[in-house]
């Protein structure tokens, strides 16, 4: 006897969609046919609706441990699930910072018992921690490593030396936070007058995040595995070879905002890097489009509302987004700007490969039954009420999106 059979369903295996059953047993999907009998223990009529793999978003910050009161594991497992992500990756950028493999097990063993998601974590590259990441590289869990070229929140800036030697003698899927420290600060050393949040793109230039890719294009070679977190430029796009095995992704929010919206909500779109110039969105959605970059990620960064009505100078960077990950993009699908295919690949099937979870991001017999039921025929629009992680608000508040989904399964197991 099956555990669940999901009854005519739409399966994403073209644009339109491919009506058919599917049976899941133990968490995992077991066939997948026009017509299955009625031998389940469940059953979930789907009446033509998609049923989707659950997104993975691999660019989340959980704040635990030091920083929870922006958000935890709970809460931000929560919010992941409830709007459709059954599967996160957890950056280092936590009081410690994840840089020894006892905080790396320390962060694994919380998730172990309060995740309500699958959750995967990163560890932070320094200049001599090489041997610490070495203890951990064998875990199931460990996403890949995380390089910050220039400073933020977490200060785990890395040398060149300690970079290339990490490369180098590390088989892992390297994630770069790519602004260039040098640019950054003559930037800064070069503004006049007193910022606001609409000068935050000045301050954190274009070229910044240019010089990053391009120090990061210097570093590929054949085997090697690096990938350019939160596209913010156009000219960035060019630096993309996967061939080369440089890879991208881009945020909801990059995708959605410009700077002209930074002078209607100020700090609430003060980021790093920097929501750009309305052509840079253009360009960034053009290329997610046509699949130039192959990943959606949120980089979801809560602060408080507090923290962020402080002055500009003092406001924290970072927006969240697990709230509205799955329903910002698929609002795209509903405005005929990404096809259903592209989508999935780029919040499911994309990621599941970088990460290397070989059963995750598809809807196919032998995967997790990590799945999202969506109804495309309804819209959301986001308010705080609607919001599950701590913070308690989101960029996307006010805008008219697709609906979230209203079904959610993590390996078999309904969560929504």
């Amino acid at each position: 006897m099956y555990s669940i059979v999901f009854k005519e369903a739409r399966l994403p295996f073209n644009d339109e969609g491919q009506v058919a059953d599917v049976a899941v047993s133990d968490g995992v999907i077991v066939r997948i046919d026009p017509t299955i009998g009625q031998n389940a223990r469940c059953e979930i009529r789907c009446r033509g609706n998609w049923l989707l793999p659950g997104a993975i978003d691999m660019h989340v910050h959980l704040r635990d441990p030091g920083l929870t009161h922006k958000e935890d594991i709970v809460s931000g497992t929560e919010a992941a699930v409830r709007s459709g992500v059954t599967t996160v990756a957890d950056m280092p950028n936590t009081l410690p910072p994840t840089v020894t493999a006892a905080d790396f097990l320390a962060k694994v063993e919380r998730a172990r018992k309060a995740a309500k998601c699958n959750v995967l974590f990163y560890i932070g590259l320094g200049d001599s921690n090489v041997d610490e990441i070495e203890r951990v590289c064998s875990h199931p869990l460990l996403a890949g490593v995380k390089v910050f070229l220039g400073a933020t929140t977490g200060d785990m800036v890395s040398s060149e030396n300690a970079l290339s030697k990490a490369i180098e003698n590390l088989d892992q899927l390297f994630v770069f936070h790519a602004e260039d420290e040098g640019v950054l600060r003559q930037a800064k050393a070069n503004f006049e007058g007193t910022p606001t949040a609409t000068d935050h793109h000045v301050i954190r230039p274009a070229k910044a995040a240019i010089e990053g890719a391009k120090l990061i294009s210097s570093l590929a070679k054949e085997g090697r595995r690096l990938h350019i977190a939160h596209l913010s430029t156009a000219a960035e796009i060019a630096f993309l070879n996967p061939k080369l095995g440089i890879t991208g992704e881009v945020s909801p929010h990059h995708l959605y905002f410009s700077v002209e919206d930074t002078s209607r909500v100020g700090n609430l779109l003060k980021v790093n890097p920097p929501v750009r110039l309305e052509s840079d969105r253009l360009a960034l959605l053009e290329a997610l489009a046509d699949g130039r970059i192959r990943v959606i990620a949120t980089d979801h960064a809560p602060h408080t509302l507090a923290e962020k009505a402080l002055p500009y100078p003092q406001a924290p960077s970072g927006v969240p987004g697990l709230d509205t990950l799955v329903a910002s993009i698929l609002n795209l699908v509903k405005n005929k700007r990404l096809t259903m295919t592209r989508a999935v690949d780029a919040m499911s099937t994309a990621p599941a490969k970088l990460l290397g979870l070989t059963k995750k991001g598809r809807v196919a017999v032998g995967a997790d039954a990590d799945l999202i039921l969506w109804d495309q025929q309804q819209a959301w629009v986001p308010s705080s009420l609607d919001i599950y992680s701590r913070c308690d608000w989101s960029p996307f508040e006010g805008v008219t999106l697709a609906s979230r989904p209203y079904g959610v399964w993590v390996k078999g197991i309904q969560m929504v």
